[in-house]
């Protein structure tokens, strides 16, 4: 049945993520578009996608599938998208809703930098899991980035988020 059918977030690409943005708070149960304000060179203050083309949307997948259709049945009906599906699969691809707590926390405005400090026991493309904090239960891996290191979370298929400072206390190794 429709009624019982769960109500999913799955990741959409479009080439206009901001008129996306606007069309799908409309149509779905709720449409999660991290933004970021910047400014021009000439003092100017606009807003601008954290990942671009890239929307998170909260619905029933048969809805979603609708609109995805009829946005490339009659683009001037709506606004053009894809939902990201496996690459191997036709199936559309799901985000847990702790995945999708995760990209919230990494895209508020105060977050700063992932880096970790005094620890020489993480090597790079080292796995770990996080212990506490905010990002507890959390796994990814290591990486460096201009010199520092940091550890990076996949969001299978869509993204890759670099986390905010964690102390190394809060790292277990994953043994592969």
């Amino acid at each position: 049945m429709k009624d019982q059918e769960p109500i999913v977030w799955v990741a959409i690409k479009t080439r206009q993520d901001f008129r996306a943005a606007e069309y799908l708070r409309e149509e779905c149960e709720e449409v999660f578009f991290p933004t970021r304000k910047v400014q021009s060179p000439s003092k100017l203050s606009r807003e601008r996608a954290v990942i671009p083309h890239v929307l998170f949307v909260r619905s029933r997948l048969s809805r979603l599938l609708e609109l995805e259709s009829k946005g490339r049945r009659h683009p001037e009906s709506g606004v053009s998208f894809w939902l990201y599906r496996y690459p191997r699969e036709n199936r559309v691809q799901e985000i847990s809703d702790r995945e999708i707590a995760l990209l919230r926390l990494l895209t508020t405005e105060d977050t700063n930098g992932c880096e970790i400090y005094h620890n020489t026991d993480f090597k790079s493309n080292e796995q770990v899991r996080i212990t506490g904090g905010l990002y507890a239960g959390y796994t990814g891996h290591v990486v460096r980035v201009r010199k520092n290191k940091h550890v990076v979370v996949r969001i299978e298929g869509i993204c890759l988020v670099m986390l905010p400072y964690l102390h190394p206390d809060l790292l277990e190794k994953i043994d592969s």
